[in-house]
């Protein structure tokens, strides 16, 4: 058996891959170090400013109201210093009190001299005015004010006491959290990472094909259990390969032997899928034909009633004609009475003649542009409104002793390039389909044709009924070749083929159905304006 090629070496992939402090950055130890100072030192350090945070405010909220009870035990106690105007023995009273670190300034000014009566002031670092604190008092003697006491203190010495203890549990936290990673880094590689060092070269040996060396790792741990799978893996893929090998022994033969099976069945599916493809050609002209055919029995049929009235008229006015003949012979007396009868007979029997001649020949003229339409399929430029007219005078025969009536809704002046003939089958095909499936058993019914402008380049032509509709199944395979509810009962199953065929191929249109048992069918149509080139011309060939 060829073996794959073999995997660069481990070694030299590690020497590719990014390391940090001497650890591959995609390695398990570094994960777990990773995630160690991750976990230790970011919460860490969030309490750390919460707390430095905090320290501040609660050491300006002391500082606040120290300097508050500072200020004024020291007003009460310089009150009698400052009445005697004794310097000296107002200051062991100050600097008791200025012991403390936190002191800044003291400054007592009496009203009536411009030199402080007792003043002290000790030199700031930089940075400490942020956080210094003033406060100005009173000194009353017996109600009235003979002294003005400030009092300035800092939270600084207390900030950089709570500072310098922040920083030793900082070390002591580093140092804690390197003695742990020590320790868990040495257990890690012993039990863990080493195991699996061996068990990754010995999977790598199999990736490579080197089924003939066996695994040993040893231990009884997870890591060895999974090892002895793999050793059973090994002896596995050594007997699937010995039997693969015998396999092979037989296969160009029984592919020789299959290779011929498949090339006779090919012919023979090419032979049937010819014979089919000839037999729906046929089928697709029948159904053209038969198209073609209703509107000849239609148009026929609405010819009769014009031309037979035509016939009665002319009947009638020859019996007249005749009277007149036999008076001018003499046989019967002309009368004046009579020739005036005659005069408005004949008058009425012309009019009745020409209406039913003129609709005889708007029938004959709509059917030729039709049928030359549908048998040329010449492009040429048209009115939608009166193309679906003209179809529909052809189709209105076939609903004539029907309950089901058609209605119309056309935009008149909708100008198009495309094929008429094509358009006119399509429309055809949708009302019959709609007379043959949507209103069987039905007392009444409506059809309505609408067209109008969607934008500047397509129209929209629908056709819509309140039939019984069709359910879900029939609507996905409407427009399947040979697919019809009427099977045996004259159905071909290719007129929503051959519609959906001519709205794509031919008009370079979209059709869609819209369907609920019970609620009616819409056929909707978006056609372009300027039909697409076609290639070859011929209508037959592309439907």
């Amino acid at each position: 058996m060829p073996e794959s090629p073999a995997p660069p070496p481990p070694a030299a992939r590690s020497a590719t891959l990014p390391r940090l402090f001497g650890w591959q950055r995609n390695s398990l130890t570094f994960a777990i170090v990773l995630a160690l100072l991750l976990g230790l030192l970011l919460p860490t350090t969030a309490v750390l400013l919460y707390d430095g945070q905090r320290t501040r405010e609660t050491a300006m909220e002391d500082l606040r109201r120290d300097l508050t009870r500072t200020s004024e035990i020291m007003s009460l106690s310089l009150a009698e210093p400052v009445w005697q105007v004794s310097p000296d023995l107002a200051d062991p009273m100050v600097r008791a009190q200025v012991d403390d670190p936190r002191f800044v300034a003291v400054k007592v000014v009496e009203p009536a001299s411009s030199a402080p009566f007792l003043s002290y002031e000790r030199e700031q670092e930089a940075g400490e005015a942020a956080l210094t604190l003033s406060q100005t008092r009173a000194i009353q003697r017996d109600g009235r004010e003979i002294a003005k006491l400030t009092v300035s203190m800092s939270a600084a010495p207390l900030l950089q006491a709570r500072r310098d203890e922040v920083w030793r549990t900082v070390w002591r936290s580093g140092l804690t959290l390197t003695l742990s990673l020590v320790l868990m880094v040495w257990v890690l590689q012993r039990y863990v990472l080493r195991p699996m060092t061996e068990l990754t070269s010995a999977a790598e040996a199999l990736a490579a094909g080197r089924l003939e060396q066996p695994l040993r790792v040893g231990g009884a741990d997870e890591i060895a259990r999974v090892g002895v799978a793999m050793e059973r893996m090994r002896q596995a893929l050594l007997s699937a390969f010995e039997a693969l090998r015998q396999h092979n022994l037989n296969l160009e033969e029984t592919v020789a032997q299959r290779t011929a099976e498949l090339t006779a069945s090919n012919a023979e599916l090419s032979a049937a899928l010819q014979t089919l493809q000839t037999a729906q050609r046929e089928l697709v002209e029948s159904e053209k034909l038969a198209s073609l055919g209703r509107l000849v029995a239609g148009v026929a049929h609405e010819l009769n009633t014009p031309l037979g009235n035509a016939l009665t008229v002319v009947s009638a006015l020859e019996d007249r004609y005749k009277q007149l003949e036999a008076m001018l012979a003499g046989s019967v007396p002309m009368r004046r009475s009579t020739l005036e009868e005659l005069a408005r007979d004949t008058r009425r029997g012309q009019d009745i003649l020409q209406r039913n001649v003129q609709k005889a020949a708007d029938l004959v003229r709509d059917f030729k542009q039709v049928a030359i339409d549908q048998t040329a399929d010449l492009r040429r430029d048209f009115d939608l409104g009166k193309v679906v007219e003209d179809v529909l005078v052809m189709v209105e025969p076939s609903f004539k002793h029907t309950p089901v009536v058609i209605e119309t809704d056309l935009c008149h002046g909708l100008a198009m390039n495309s094929y008429p003939g094509a358009l006119g089958q399509v429309l055809t095909n949708l009302l019959m389909n709609a007379l043959l499936h949507g209103f069987e058993g039905a007392e009444r019914g409506r059809v309505t044709v609408r067209c109008a402008p969607l934008n500047e380049t397509e129209a929209e032509l629908s056709v819509s009924d309140d039939g019984r509709g069709m359910e879900e199944s029939v609507r996905r395979r409407i427009f399947d070749p040979f697919f019809t509810t009427k099977l045996g009962t004259g159905g071909s199953g290719l007129g929503m083929h051959i519609v959906h065929s001519i709205v794509t191929n031919v008009l370079g249109g979209q059709i869609e159905v819209r369907s609920t048992p019970g609620q009616g069918t819409q056929m909707l149509m978006r056609l372009p304006r300027v039909a697409p080139q076609r290639v070859g011309g011929d209508a037959a060939t592309t439907y």
